[in-house]
């Protein structure tokens, strides 16, 4: 793979992307089937799918503003920033999180 040099920015943007996904997983995992959720727990998944949806917008909007999608395509580009970010998502072996 191409080098690609990542503004911190975006690897930041990744994590959180990253976390607030997880956060959703785990906000299922945790109640069970949605079928047997109450309209609270609805409520709180609602909030977290919207809070991942928010991050995953940032991010493409400041992969956008970067260029670097057009220079080094799409799938190269996330690649990059999966690699530059994974050291540090939580719930990944031989890490700390909150470590940078």
């Amino acid at each position: 793979m191409v080098g690609i040099e990542l503004p911190r920015c975006l690897v930041a943007l990744q994590l959180s992307v990253y976390t607030a996904r997880l956060r959703v997983v785990e906000h299922v995992r945790t109640n069970g089937p949605t079928r047997d959720w109450s309209p609270e727990i609805h409520a709180e998944g609602a909030n977290l799918q919207q809070a991942c949806e928010v991050s995953e917008a940032a991010l493409q909007k400041a992969i956008d503003e970067s260029g670097l999608e057009q220079q080094h395509g799409r799938r190269a580009l996330r690649r990059a920033l999966m690699a530059a970010a994974s050291p540090q998502m939580p719930g990944q072996p031989g890490t700390t999180p909150g470590t940078t």
